[in-house]
């Protein structure tokens, strides 16, 4: 490259990242980043970033930029370079190191510094005639006090890198590289951080580079932990605990010290080491007891050790229980954002002693571990002055209240659900045995009970009784009613076997209804559906007390509470036999249907409010046949049912099929209504049916009235194959021809972007079709304008949408070979298939389910042009050359282009376009990688 050409070069990239970080124009700013990574996949990078890195007048920008972008080169493009210019371009590298660690040197060296270690490391792993790696740098970087940061720098890099799947090297190559660069140097680096944290006047600074230096390696596993237990290193890690500036280093060092000896039979002597000195930090919880920063960094050193060494402790109970008392002092801890650190050990240890321990040595532990479930009922008290936190505040809490109900869990298991519950149980009867308990005293061992539940025997007569006895003497507070209510929600299965209290436990969910809390109304909705799915054949003698319920406080309901009551109701109904079933699925339906009967019929149009009115009855219907699904047998006199319901619905949607809300909640029945009417009882109806759809469908564009032609189609699909249904089949066939005409009409004003729900459904309905008349479809001529449409829906960003057109377009596919029109469709649309997939698959970013789909559809297209090569290969040439080069580099298109050639050529076998194709991706993921990592670190500037 000539002078002016690089001074050329280097000023558009200043001129570029000065746009990229100071313009407020997001359109210039991303154009400027395209340009940014499409630069550095160019062999002019290389030059013009070692420029901008060693040019003393470059902003932080271009230093950091050039930094990261060497280091993705040597990563992604060493071949760019000859072998022989590797040598400069590592003396290049280890000349800018230095200057980055002078007092004078700018701000932001730091981060250039790291990149260029890193860089230096990815050199190093895959330049083997660079010999003795580690000593030179100990040798050029160590020996100077300000440059010692450097050398800790490119060896906590090293062993990090190791391990990077991006670096391009076979895994023999890897494993020899490892061996000679990583491994081999390990005693010769843990005698340098031995050094250095020995040494006289050693720096703050120094040190912590020391620990994180030696985090990498053990994380890497070349250094282990008993190597360490026999260096002062050791020591000075337990000591850093004592300085402010060093404790979060040492807390960080000795996690994963003690994490790498997990394989305790493989360490003991360094166990025996560690467990000594892990105890001894117990006193420090009471000195450090009002930081909290210091408590969260013992606490994870005890929790590390404590889930590491499980299975000591239940070896050896006794020797270990400080351990296990230290976590428990930690879990007792009023800072709610440190408890859980100790919730992974409880269930660890609580697996390892297995259920109900019997061993008296066991015996403190589980004493723990009850006062642990008073500890945890402690934190679970809701905060005195809950209306002052914020909504994010309570929900957080909520969320961790959860959280801490797995750890009861944990206490179950060893101590067994019958004793955990009565201590629950004793601390409500202590906190109502007060003149003037707190709610929250009553409430936490309430939601206590309902966390263990999965650990409660639905035949356990030991407690249970009790407590249900208890939770109508409750005093009658919000809070209290909605856990009590969650309570019986959570044993229904328990009160199935026990169903003498039906009565009561049926009444005193009835009544939170009438609470003004929304939460507590909600809760009885839950309770009442659990109660009736998992109690339903008890219940069927209050099927009539439950009607006059609904009756009397339906209309006071919200609705998504009435909702729950409806499927609670579906699921008696649904256990119930046949007749019996139907009348009472009539009963309950029967009032729904005339109030929407009353407003389908009405002489003027109604007013909103009493439009949601029958929206929400529409909704109800819907809960009651969800939940019943089908009657088998339907007694007879039950099908002309099917006719009266359409007819009234059918009125409905004369009147407001224009009205979203209604359009959705009429659809839903009607999908209902065809799984639970037999075919013989539906057929009056499919003429009607389908013209309403086509007609609601022209008038509104919603997405609803395809989705329910659709449904009928597959429904009677096989009927209409038969030949004595040749009317059916043409019925049918009008239907996708009308609505088919429509959706054309629609993507002339409309791009498919906009109306993805619609383009989903108008897609399922094609595939409905296809699958259930496929002849008629095939030979139709709105095939051309289908497949069109499906085209359009590719470009679409929701990934189902994009599946689920694939999945039509293979299907279509199968067909190719057979029907001769559809080949000529598929060669009309081939350039459009073509650009669609290609640029789906690499830039608007498919799923990665859809490359299967993707080659499928390819190798039919052109399988299908076998006289058509040429211009069948101008389509791929033009789509993957039209590929920005930042997306991917040219070398790799035309890779891409030389196997498809070949595919062509061959045709035998879609081998050559399958690798084509992963070959393809691959390279735009790493693409994408590169992007992503350039970006991340130039948004550290």
């Amino acid at each position: 490259m000539s002078t002016s050409s690089a001074d050329q070069a280097t000023a558009s990239v200043v001129q570029a990242l000065q746009t990229l970080y100071h313009d407020p124009d997001s359109s210039s700013k991303k154009r400027a980043n395209e340009w940014l990574e499409e630069f550095q996949h160019s062999v002019e990078a290389w030059q013009t970033c070692h420029t901008l890195l060693t040019s003393p007048e470059a902003p932080l920008e271009g230093r950091l930029f050039s930094a990261q972008t060497l280091r993705a080169k040597i990563l992604y493009d060493l071949s760019q370079l000859p072998r022989e210019q590797l040598p400069p371009l590592r003396d290049s590298l280890l000349s800018s190191l230095s200057p980055l660690c002078s007092p004078t040197a700018p701000s932001g060296s730091k981060a250039v510094l790291t990149q260029l270690c890193l860089a230096l490391a990815d050199l190093a792993l895959q330049m083997p005639e660079w010999e003795n790696v580690v000593g030179g740098m100990i040798d050029q970087f160590g020996k100077d006090p300000s440059t010692v940061i450097v050398l800790l720098g490119f060896l906590k890099s090293l062993p990090e890198e190791a391990g990077n799947p991006r670096i391009p090297l076979s895994n023999d190559e890897v494993q020899a590289m490892l061996s000679a660069l990583v491994s081999g140097s390990a005693e010769q680096v843990l005698g340098v951080l031995t050094m250095y944290i020995q040494a006289t006047g050693v720096t703050t600074q120094i040190q912590i580079s020391v620990f994180e230096t030696l985090r990498s390696w053990l994380q890497a596993g070349e250094v282990m932990a008993s190597q360490v237990a026999q260096t002062p290193l050791f020591d000075a890690s337990f000591d850093a605990l004592t300085s402010d500036q060093l404790f979060d280093a040492a807390v960080d060092v000795l996690c994963d010290l003690i994490h790498e000896t997990q394989e305790v039979e493989d360490n003991v002597e360094v166990v025996q080491q560690i467990v000594p000195r892990v105890i001894a930090l117990r006193p420090q919880l009471e000195k450090h007891k009002e930081d909290a920063d210091r408590i969260r960094g013992y606490c994870r050193i005890l929790c590390e050790a404590g889930e590491c060494y499980k299975d000591l402790i239940v070896r050896h109970p006794q020797d270990l229980l400080p351990l296990v008392q230290s976590i428990a002092e930690c879990a007792a801890y009023p800072d709610l954002d440190i408890v859980p650190i100790t919730f992974y050990f409880w269930y660890t240890l609580a697996m390892t002693l297995g259920r109900h321990p019997s061993d008296p040595s066991i015996q403190p532990i589980l004493d723990i571990y009850a006062n642990l479930q008073t500890v945890i009922i402690g934190h679970l008290h809701f905060p005195g002055d809950d209306e002052h936190q914020t909504a994010q505040e309570r929900d957080e809490f909520r969320t961790f209240r959860h959280r801490m109900g797995d750890t009861l869990k944990d206490c179950c298991h060893v101590l067994g659900a019958p004793t955990c519950l009565k201590r629950s149980y004793d601390l409500i009867v202590n906190a109502m045995g007060k003149p003037s308990p707190s709610w929250q005293e009553i409430e936490a061992p309430l939601f206590s009970m309902r966390s263990m539940g999965a650990e409660v025997d639905p035949d356990d007569d030991e407690v249970l009784p009790h407590i249900m006895d208890m939770l109508p003497k409750l005093p009658d507070h919000p809070k209290i009613r909605y856990a009590a209510i969650l309570v019986i929600s959570r044993y229904t299965q328990w009160i199935d076997r026990h169903p003498e209290n039906l009565a009561f436990q049926l009444q005193y969910i009835s009544a939170g209804f009438d609470m003004a809390e929304e939460e507590v109304s909600a809760a009885a909705a839950q309770a009442m559906k659990f109660m009736c799915q998992d109690c339903n054949q008890h219940l069927v003698p209050f099927l009539p007390q439950l009607h006059t319920f609904i009756n009397s406080v339906g209309d006071k309901l919200d609705q998504a509470d009435m909702v729950e009551v409806c499927e609670a109701i579906g699921y008696i109904i649904s256990s119930m036999p046949a007749e019996p079933a139907a009348s009472a699925l009539k009963e309950f339906c029967q009032p729904l249907i005339q109030k929407i009967q009353s407003v389908a019929v009405a002489e003027t149009e109604v007013d909103k409010p009493t439009l949601q009115k029958v929206a929400d009855c529409l909704e109800q219907l819907d809960s009651y046949l969800s939940v019943v699904r089908s009657i088998d047998p339907l007694p007879q006199e039950c099908h002309q049912t099917a006719v009266e319901v359409y007819g009234v619905l059918d009125s409905l949607l004369n009147r407001y099929s224009k009205l979203y809300y209604i359009s959705e909640r009429v659809s839903t029945v009607f999908r209902r209504g065809l799984t639970f009417f037999p075919s013989t009882a539906l057929q009056p109806i499919i003429q009607p049916l389908l013209s309403r759809m086509t007609i609601s469908f022209e008038q509104t564009g919603y997405s609803s009235y395809l989705w329910i032609t659709g449904k009928v189609t597959s429904k009677f699909g096989d009927v209409a194959n038969q030949p004595e249904n040749q009317a059916l089949g043409e019925l049918l066939l009008g239907s996708f021809q009308s609505v088919t005409n429509v959706m054309s009409r629609m993507l002339q004003d409309k791009v498919a972007l906009e109306i993805p729900d619609v383009m989903d459904d108008y897609v399922h309905l094609l595939i409905a079709y296809l699958t259930s008349i496929p002849a008629l479809v095939l030979s139709s001529p709105s095939l051309q304008p289908a497949i069109s449409h499906v085209l359009a829906t590719l470009t679409c960003h929701s990934p189902e949408i994009i599946l689920v057109s694939l999945d039509t377009l293979v299907i279509l596919s199968n067909h190719l070979p057979s029907n001769h029109r559809l080949q000529e469709i598929f060669m009309t649309y081939g350039k459009a298939i073509v650009g669609l997939l290609i640029n789906g698959l690499i830039v608007q970013d498919f799923p990665e389910d859809a490359l299967d789909q993707i080659r499928i559809i390819l190798n039919a297209l052109t399988s299908t042009g076998t006289t058509q090569s040429q211009e069948i290969e101008s389509w791929f040439a033009e789509t993957i050359n039209g590929l920005p080069g930042y997306v991917v580099p040219g070398g790799e298109k035309q890779a891409f282009l030389n196997g498809f050639h070949l595919h062509l050529i061959e045709r035998s076998s879609s081998d050559k376009l399958k690798n084509a194709l992963n070959n393809l991706v691959r390279a735009a993921r790493r693409a994408r990688d590169r992007g992503r990592q350039a970006r991340k670190s130039l948004g550290a500037v």
